[in-house]
């Protein structure tokens, strides 16, 4: 399997495959997290597609010491700030069904319920946290790197991921509570 920095130098050289390579490597991560943060699973999918075009018009000028996650999910995330609504797009039933599948198939169904309140929660985020919590825990972002993404210090960040789980506590809460109903 070919090191990042070397399908940098191919994709710089014109070979397309590295570039399909970089797609394939990064697609479905990039996809889940624009998912979380959009709801929408037409509108994760343009903004996927869009963070792959500017990622590739971007190359020439990327520093190919770096990590291209970073540098990918900056764009992919400043492109969905760019266009989304102050209200956001309920998750759907086949949003659902995709992010149940890119986790552990062999899940029952109360942790199918549990990720349904944890997405319900989600949505009940500030965006900021959601963005965090997603790097963070979906893609395994380190503080530094989630910084980098959303132009924010490693100290906001460690301060949008407490007070994000503190939220999504608190909303988790109440589901339990609407449930015990």
């Amino acid at each position: 399997m070919a090191s990042e920095r070397e399908l940098i130098g191919r994709c710089l050289s014109g070979d397309r495959a590295a570039f399909d390579e970089i797609v394939r490597r990064y697609q479905d991560s990039l996809f889940r997290h624009l998912l979380r943060l959009a709801g929408s699973h037409e509108q994760a999918e343009d903004l996927c597609q869009d963070a792959f075009v500017r990622f590739y018009r971007a190359l020439p000028s990327f520093d190919g010491t770096r990590a291209i996650a970073p540098f990918l999910f900056k764009i992919a995330t400043n492109l969905w700030r760019d266009g989304r609504r102050p209200r956001l797009t309920l998750v759907g039933e086949e949003e659902m069904e995709f992010l149940a599948a890119s986790r552990r198939p062999d899940q029952d169904i109360l942790d199918h319920l549990e990720r349904e309140a944890i997405l319900r929660a989600l949505r009940g985020l500030r965006p900021e946290y959601r963005e965090a919590l997603s790097l963070r825990y979906d893609q395994e972002l380190t503080y530094r790197e989630i910084g980098e993404i959303m132009e924010a210090s490693p100290g906001t960040v460690a301060t949008w991921l407490s007070r994000g789980l503190e939220a999504l506590r608190q909303a988790l809460e109440v589901c339990a509570k609407e449930a015990a109903r």
